[in-house]
């Protein structure tokens, strides 16, 4: 900012002069403090200049709360604002968590010190869960806090519509990388975005210029290999959808390759210490730290730090030593400063969280021997790791002493574990926590608030546009990303082929005047489901391309993807991995301008038939992609990868992604007869990531026809229910 005066009163120059002294003692650290220079025009008039040397608004201090106490933790260390989840609906069901009630609490708590909270409830919602969530949304609107963050489509239109009190900000899981999807977040009432986590810092500065809306990045914490919002391996291996609140860490698991072994998609944690100077530059409105699933050392440890680098950038050094102890993994910039990062994973590495103290070498009931070098005191919490990655088991120490061979640890409990576990200490005792979070203090007088919405079930009604579902029929379409499967579909029944090819196959089928001559009536080009901002050219000179070959179809994978096209007679189809889970979602895709959707693919049936639509496409063939990363992972493309209880994968790439796919394919070719009796019309067969094969094709439109299943296949959580 920059301010000039004219004048020729000489007192007023110094009285100018004077109030550049006071504002610099008054605000010497987190404000803006003022230069003022004067330079003689001619003799009697004089103009004077007055620049900010720290102009720059100084980014929120956003920290997470995963239990009272690291919300305590928060504030003392100097946060301002804190997010935290209630019991439903937000993406880290097992931290400790809060009600509504307790919220009431800490709203007029966090006002006295000018702090604010933001609640989280960013997960995917299913049909018979909405009139709870209405209810949530009533009571949440009533206690006063600062915003929700969000990510079901339901949930931001019934929230803007019923309770515009909400201020609504956008989720990592809704994967926001590019411009097209910030204006899409500010049409549907978004006031803040909080950007995919995979940009390097040149994206997020580009993204930050001329930005509608305010934009939110993480800085620190456990990274997720998969992008968010697009894992499916905790749901495809165990019914427990991340995107649902209960991942079970899959990507930390131990993987096997040949015979190689490792964490092969177990990425170091984030630290962004070296880049938040230029945050501050580029205007970045709140920066984030992940961990609502940490301690209160955690909490306290990384906000302060961060809270004193805000306040003293030259500390960089310092505060990025102090961060290595952080009860994480070691560090990494991620794709800060490059998009084609390499060694962000380190597959040797165990992918325990925490301070590495070592392997148990003994068990006797609750004591464990442990070869360590580092200190652990009673009650100290530590983690034990299962050698194979799965989900380790936290328990308090209750008594420890040094030996010849290690670090004896009597445990206040007996849990069960083998010779060979990692030991990772993931908090100290508090007594040993200096300068800690104070006690929680919910003395205050709490927000009133009213627990049940009255009108419910009407606003429910006025959310969901009923469709009325044809009488009978089916329609087959077909996905593939290779053009070689065409000359194999032609004597298929494919009434519509979605063709999710790279943008070097597009370029190739454009060029097959046959090929289209063939297919265009059919045709379906879908864009990728993470488009760079740099790479949007690219795919609008594709979208125009096919178009002047008489192509009007295109599929979207990711949200915003819509605002690409301009013209009213292309025909959209909101393909997966968007997620919709219930009927309002259905009804914001349609007012989108989306003709068809597909159904989540890690859907269940009975959530199916709450939610049957006549615009609704179910993939009854597909290898379901777990992970979509745009991390390159340390095993080859051509190599199989099994877990520790023989599931097999293979990895592929397309537009700059990597897929681990299962070998094993969702198969509800058997089911296809029951699924149109109850009122789905359309069905989708994926051949993508599978090399073409005639009589593959054959094998599985066959069972199609005769609805029968395919053997080694599975339903996903069809069956036993999407938790």
């Amino acid at each position: 900012m920059q301010i000039s005066l004219i004048t020729n009163n000489n007192s007023f120059l110094i009285y100018l002069q004077a109030l550049e002294i006071i504002l610099f003692q008054k605000y010497p650290i987190r404000s803006c403090t003022e230069q003022i220079s004067t330079f003689v025009v001619d003799k009697s008039y004089f103009i004077i200049i007055m620049t900010n040397s720290r102009s720059q608004k100084i980014p929120e201090l956003l920290s997470p709360a995963g239990s009272i106490e690291c919300f305590h933790a928060a504030i003392e260390a100097g946060a301002d604002a804190v997010y935290l989840g209630l019991e439903d609906f937000n993406a880290r069901l097992r931290a400790r968590n809060f009600t509504v009630k307790t919220v009431s609490y800490l709203v007029p708590y966090a006002r006295k010190r000018n702090v604010k909270i933001y609640v989280t409830l960013n997960t995917q919602i299913k049909t018979n869960e909405l009139e709870k969530l209405i209810h949530l949304l009533y009571q949440l609107s009533q206690t006063g806090i600062d915003g929700i963050i969000v990510a079901d489509l339901g949930l931001i239109k019934t929230a803007q519509n019923h309770f515009p009190s909400l201020k609504l900000h956008a989720s990592t899981q809704m994967a926001i990388h590019n411009r097209t999807q910030i204006e899409a977040a500010r049409k549907m009432g978004i006031s803040r975005a909080v950007l995919a986590r995979e940009l390097s810092l040149d994206e997020i500065i580009l993204l930050q210029k001329n930005s509608p809306i305010e934009l939110e990045i993480f800085v620190h914490g456990a990274l997720c290999y998969s992008i968010s919002g697009f894992c499916l391996a905790s749901s495809f291996l165990g019914g427990s959808s991340g995107n649902r609140g209960r991942c079970t860490q899959v990507c930390r698991r131990k993987f096997y390759c040949g015979s190689s072994e490792g964490y092969f998609f177990s990425p170091d944690d984030f630290c962004a210490v070296d880049y938040i100077e230029a945050f501050i530059k580029a205007g970045i409105a709140s920066l984030k730290i992940e961990g609502r699933m940490k301690g209160t050392e955690y909490v306290h440890k990384v906000v302060s730090s961060y809270r004193k680098l805000l306040d003293n950038p030259q500390l960089v050094r310092e505060i990025k030593e102090s961060l290595q102890y952080d009860m994480g993994r070691p560090k990494t910039t991620f794709f800060l400063d490059s998009t084609n990062k390499m060694g962000i994973i380190n597959h040797l590495t165990p992918s325990g969280t925490g301070l590495y103290a070592g392997e148990i070498s003994e068990i006797t009931q609750n004591i464990i021997l442990v070869r360590s070098r580092l200190n652990i005191d009673p009650g100290d919490r530590i983690r034990i790791q299962p050698h194979d990655g799965f989900e380790g088991k936290a328990v308090l120490v209750e008594s420890s002493r040094l030996t010849r061979n290690g670090i004896e640890l009597i445990l206040k409990k007996t849990i069960l574990c083998s010779e060979g576990d990692s030991v990772f200490v993931i908090s100290k005792s508090q007594k040993n926590f200096i300068s800690g979070p104070c006690k929680p203090d919910l003395s205050n007088k709490p927000v009133k608030f009213n627990t049940y919405c009255n009108n419910a079930i009407q606003i429910l009604k006025k959310s969901v546009q009923v469709q009325k579902l044809a009488a009978s029929g089916k329609e087959l379409w077909v996905k593939i990303d290779n053009p070689q499967w065409l000359d194999f579909l032609i004597s298929s029944p494919c009434q519509h082929l979605i063709f999710a090819a790279d943008a070097k196959n597009m370029e190739f089928l454009l060029a097959n005047e046959e090929k289209m001559r063939v297919w265009r009536s059919r045709l379906i080009p879908s864009l990728p489901p993470f488009i760079p901002e740099k790479d949007i050219v690219l795919w609008k000179s594709l979208i125009n391309r096919f178009r002047s070959c008489g192509v009007r179809k295109w599929a979207c994978t990711s949200f915003g993807q819509n605002l690409l096209f301009k013209k009213k007679d292309t025909i959209l189809i909101a393909d997966n991995p968007i997620g919709v889970l219930n009927i309002i979602s259905h009804s914001v895709l349609e007012s989108c301008g989306f003709s068809f959707f597909t159904y989540s693919v890690e859907d269940d049936y009975l959530n199916l038939k709450r939610s049957i639509s006549s615009k609704g496409i179910l993939y009854i063939y597909s290898h379901v992609p777990l992970f979509i990363s745009k991390i390159k992972p340390p095993v080859s493309e051509n190599e199989i990868v099994s877990d520790p209880i023989k599931n097999r994968f293979f990895l592929r790439k397309k537009n700059g992604l990597y897929y681990l796919l299962s070998d094993k394919t969702l198969c509800l070719t058997a089911r296809h007869n029951k699924l149109n009796i109850s009122g789905i019309r359309h069905f989708c067969i994926d051949f993508s990531f599978v090399e073409p094969d005639f009589d593959k094709m054959r094998t599985v439109v066959s069972a199609y026809k005769k609805g029968v299943n395919i053997g080694g296949s599975t339903v996903f959580n069809f069956k036993a229910g999407l938790k």
